[in-house]
């Protein structure tokens, strides 16, 4: 093919747009179109000044438009460093992609010209933009998972080494040296295609293992909560017992000892059975287990602990994954206000009613400050250590198991979590074993 170049602008004005492409469906930054104007403009001039310095069809070329691609998401999106540089091969990707496409209709053209002049030329630019549109609609909003790219080291790399290998394709079709037809040009083209499919697939495997080791974190944690709500319905069953017969002992011990030293004696055991009074009865066995095993921590904590449930709603649901929602649900509420000093703020309503067909379940507690929240569920505070942060997700798991549907918000000083399913609804096969 005969040599053909590209001015340094239009080559960024392309690549600008095929940033915007991958940058839609991510998380952006504040006022996100008056960034892409103002780093488009800023790339414009770094291109025009370095066009008579830095060899065209290079890898320092290439090396250049790169850092202008992944500076593009560094500066519009709200992303990590590594997502921006895997976005940035996307993104270059997909520029050259459709500039090969203009070239080689041009190229047609000037060997046959089939068409009066220009309208090749318009033939190639209507191509190069369904090709930006096809890439937008499909891989662009395929790829990113709940608006972010989880890339890891290998994934990185050998994205790298494509796009390396794809650029030395690019140089051999539009190099004034290599004198390719047109035939040999479109089977370069077509080679460039199946790198770029390799990349995508490649993304689609490495985002689904991720997913599978969630799953399998979250399957842990399962088995734990199931083990741990046995225990503790053996506990409460225990305290329940052993409370009423000390309740019994202390109606007898009345009628013995002297007045002053029998009251003493009694108001002593008294207070230590008091415990007694945050057994929870609500009309579900597995809730009150829970419910009495959190008012337990609570009572410790000097947590007041607000409870109206129905718990004959709750007969369709499996005992673990009752467990499961109550009590990652209480714990994270726990944990949340424990270390309150005000006394006015130590307190956790609990509300579990039907209504309309649908079972409700709304749990509250106090707030100090804002939280940040990502894909719906509020970030953790804490350093990422052990199933720490699983909490939330484990219970949307569980609530959609049953076509439910959790929400988590923050409003008027407190933090509310929701939780809406279906009476009618059963367990969906995709539950944990």
């Amino acid at each position: 093919m005969e040599g053909f170049t590209l001015s340094s602008v239009w080559t960024v004005v392309t690549l600008m747009v095929s940033c915007v492409l991958f940058l839609l469906p991510l998380k952006q930054r504040e006022r996100p179109w008056l960034r892409v104007l103002l780093f488009s403009a800023v790339c414009a001039l770094v291109g025009v000044l370095c066009e008579q310095i830095v060899p065209p069809a290079s890898l320092v070329d290439l090396a250049l438009y790169y850092c202008m691609s992944s500076g593009f998401f560094l500066c519009c999106g709200k992303i990590a460093v590594a997502e921006a540089m895997y976005c940035g091969i996307w993104a270059l990707l997909t520029q050259q992609l459709a500039t090969e496409v203009i070239l080689l209709v041009r190229d047609f053209s000037g060997r046959w010209n089939p068409l009066p002049a220009g309208w090749m030329d318009a033939l190639g630019i209507v191509l190069g933009v369904a090709l930006y549109a096809a890439i937008a609609l499909t891989i662009a909003r395929w790829m990113p998972y709940q608006g972010r790219y989880d890339v890891g080291p290998r994934q990185f790399v050998s994205a790298l080494f494509l796009l390396v290998f794809f650029e030395l394709l690019f140089n051999l079709m539009f190099s004034p040296a290599a004198e390719l037809d047109s035939g040999q040009a479109i089977t370069l083209l077509l080679v460039q295609v199946y790198c770029a499919t390799v990349l995508y697939l490649q993304n689609e495997l490495f985002k689904k293992s991720a997913m599978r080791h969630e799953l399998e974190t979250l399957d842990r944690l399962w088995h734990q909560q199931k083990e741990q709500y046995s225990l503790a319905k053996e506990n409460i069953a225990l305290i329940n017992r052993k409370c009423h017969d000390l309740k019994h002992q202390v109606a007898a011990m009345r009628t013995i000892a002297g007045p002053e030293e029998r009251e003493k004696y009694l108001k002593e055991v008294e207070d230590s059975v008091r415990i007694y009074e945050a057994i929870v009865q609500t009309g579900n066995e597995v809730l009150d287990t829970v419910l009495t095993e959190k008012s337990l921590l609570c009572e410790a904590n000097q947590i007041k602990v607000n409870c109206v449930a129905d718990g004959r709603q709750l007969t369709f649901m499996d005992p673990v994954d009752l467990y499961t929602i109550f009590g990652n649900a209480l714990d994270n509420a726990i944990e949340s206000i424990k270390d309150y000093q005000d006394p006015g703020m130590r307190f956790i309503d609990v509300q579990v009613y039907a209504e309309q067909q649908f079972l409700i379940v709304h749990i509250s507690n106090p707030l100090r400050g804002p939280l940040t929240f990502e894909n719906g569920l509020p970030v953790s505070t804490k350093p990422n250590n052990g199933y720490h942060g699983f909490g939330l997700k484990s219970i949307r798991h569980t609530v959609e198991q049953y076509e439910g549907h959790l929400t988590v918000k923050e409003e008027d000083g407190c933090f509310h979590l929701r939780i809406l399913i279906p009476l009618s609804g059963t367990k969906s096969k995709k539950s944990w074993s």
